[in-house]
């Protein structure tokens, strides 16, 4: 049976700092009652978060993919990753160093987009001169959503999209370019792919300048956001839950 969302939490060490061990707390309570995975090594130390999250099952993938970014984004590029979860419509990609503040997901799966992560307040510029873009019909585009430290994805979009752009894949496995930014060039390029504008992605997740998209989003704190305490610790503080571990951030 198709199942709406599934919450996964990449995992790649034997234990979590302090500052993650708290988003993720606060992401749990957030999200309570969501189906919720690690998706971990298959060699990883599993001690500590048995003890402190037994009710998290894992997903193992192999080790290689969780050695390095450049193993991360093969496994968040590959066709198969997606396939082991396509009994969900949905999946939550949740970082460690990510958090989540509400649980507005039934929102955002009713709206019509495949892939939601935070604006990039600057944008990314691209030409691509490949498959069917390739020679005379190159494009050059500029993208300012994806960040997938916190992001949506509609798992049989994701994978169509993989299908659509195989030779795209390799280019940017071998540029060592990051996954996030595979689905925000070619979902611009793709007939069949929608990504929200960056105001709109603003109410879903922030990472970049979070106070100026507070702002020019009309006052509305987002669903969550990405590396939250490195960029504007200030601003998340007024919608973080207390902790003494917010009083030593600045």
């Amino acid at each position: 049976m198709q199942e709406q969302v599934i919450v996964l939490i990449p995992l790649y060490k034997y234990t979590l700092t302090e500052i993650e061990n708290y988003s993720l707390g606060v992401s749990l309570h957030a999200l309570m009652g969501r189906k919720v995975q690690f998706i971990a090594p298959e060699n990883i130390e599993r001690a500590y978060y048995l003890e402190n999250y037994p009710d998290v099952p894992f997903s193992f993938f192999e080790d290689h993919y969780f050695e390095s970014i450049a193993g991360y984004n093969r496994l968040l590029l590959a066709d198969y990753f997606y396939q082991r979860f396509d009994t969900y419509d949905f999946i939550l990609i949740l970082q460690t160093d990510a958090i989540v503040l509400r649980d507005d997901l039934d929102l955002w799966i009713s709206k019509p987009f495949d892939y939601i992560g935070a604006p990039w307040p600057d944008g990314n510029e691209l030409f691509v001169n490949l498959g069917r873009f390739e020679g005379d019909f190159g494009k050059a585009i500029k993208v300012y959503v994806g960040n997938g430290g916190l992001s949506l994805r509609r798992t049989r979009k994701c994978m169509a999209l993989l299908n659509e752009f195989p030779d795209a894949i390799a280019v940017f496995l071998k540029t060592g370019s990051s996954e996030d930014l595979f689905f925000s060039y070619m979902g611009a390029l793709s007939a069949d792919f929608i990504i929200p504008n960056e105001i709109t992605a603003s109410l879903f997740s922030l990472e970049l300048k979070p106070a100026y998209y507070y702002k020019v989003n009309g006052g509305t704190a987002p669903m969550g956001g990405h590396a939250w305490w490195k960029y504007d610790v200030a601003f998340w503080k007024a919608f973080l839950p207390p902790s003494a571990l917010l009083d030593d951030l600045t």
